[in-house]
């Protein structure tokens, strides 16, 4: 988020201050404790500046998701996945941001809160997302760096990677809420991820232009 600094106002909000608080916030006591105005003591700064550029301490969180996947990304690069196999590559990319979540539990708490809230019950638009593709607020950047370590960064996805690599998403979400509610181990989780991205992923070797005989 770019502020522009033009007045006093916006050169005291400090974007970095702002996540480092929700983040800090975040660690101790998960998603309950993320409120905006705990964010703005601990940034010290203005509650209505805070709101002028987030709406809610789920944009708050989801902001630190963000400054997440970008330390994630900067640890591949430090790093490469050293795994022969494109799925091998892949998978430890996935492998390694869960292993991020365990780290810090109270935050894993509070992103997966603010990442997969259910909205109230409307029947036209679930009707209506059986015609669209929709991606969550930071899944495509999630997918991308694992593309990235798995085929090199000039590949451009396939429709059977990219459907793989949403799956994987979809698994390694399902997978840190199971990890929180206590009911599958850490090992577990990193084992099915493993898993899952040998079965899904392997599917580029076979199609290696997606032309595989049911896409849909």
């Amino acid at each position: 988020m770019k502020v522009n600094g033009r007045t006093p106002e916006a050169k005291a909000f400090r974007v970095e201050r702002v996540v480092k608080a929700t983040r800090e916030l975040a660690t101790a006591g998960g998603y309950e404790a993320v409120q905006m105005r705990e964010v703005a003591r601990v940034a010290q700064t203005a509650l209505s500046t805070l709101y002028k550029y987030y709406a809610s301490k789920d944009d708050l969180i989801n902001a630190a998701v963000g400054s997440e996947l970008n330390s994630l990304t900067e640890d591949v690069l430090r790093r490469p996945p050293r795994q022969r196999t494109a799925e091998g590559r892949a998978g430890e990319v996935f492998v390694r941001a869960y292993v991020a979540m365990v780290r810090d539990p109270g935050f894993a708490h509070a992103a997966m809160s603010a990442g997969n809230t259910v909205l109230e019950f409307d029947l036209d638009r679930v009707r209506h997302s059986e015609e669209i593709n929709v991606k969550s607020h930071w899944s495509v950047t999630f997918t991308q760096i694992a593309a990235v370590q798995a085929w090199g960064p000039d590949n451009r996805c396939n429709p059977i990677q990219a459907r793989a690599l949403d799956m994987m998403e979809t698994l390694w979400v399902a997978s840190v809420v199971s990890w929180l509610n206590g009911d599958m181990s850490a090992d577990e989780v990193k084992r099915r991820l493993r898993l899952a991205a040998k079965r899904l992923l392997a599917v580029d070797s076979a199609e290696p232009n997606g032309n595989s005989a049911d896409v849909s």
